[in-house]
């Protein structure tokens, strides 16, 4: 046998891959796609929790104090003018002795 290297083939010729591959030049599209892919691959991990802060911004600013107290009272009054109108169409609700 004879003494082989072996990093060679017989087989085919040995060329390194990349010589022959062309390589575009990168023009003005091509900046713009990267700065686009860029941009969207910074601002994606944020993006939902600035539309969640946005969206609920009455939580975080002191305004929901204000509302859930406006919804309570919408909430009693309503209940207060069903009570009294269930009052007049039928009439006192019946009190039952429990002691015999």
């Amino acid at each position: 046998m004879a003494d082989t290297n072996p990093g060679t083939s017989y087989n085919r010729p040995y060329k390194p891959f990349g010589f022959n591959v062309k390589v575009p030049e990168i023009g003005e599209r091509t900046l713009n796609q990267m700065g686009k892919t860029l941009n969207g691959i910074v601002k994606s991990p944020v993006d939902p929790l600035f539309t969640f802060l946005e969206e609920n911004e009455e939580v975080f600013n002191g305004d929901i104090d204000f509302e859930i107290n406006k919804v309570f009272a919408q909430s009693f009054t309503i209940g207060s003018a069903m009570r009294m109108e269930d009052e007049k169409i039928n009439g006192m609700p019946p009190s039952f002795d429990m002691h015999f």
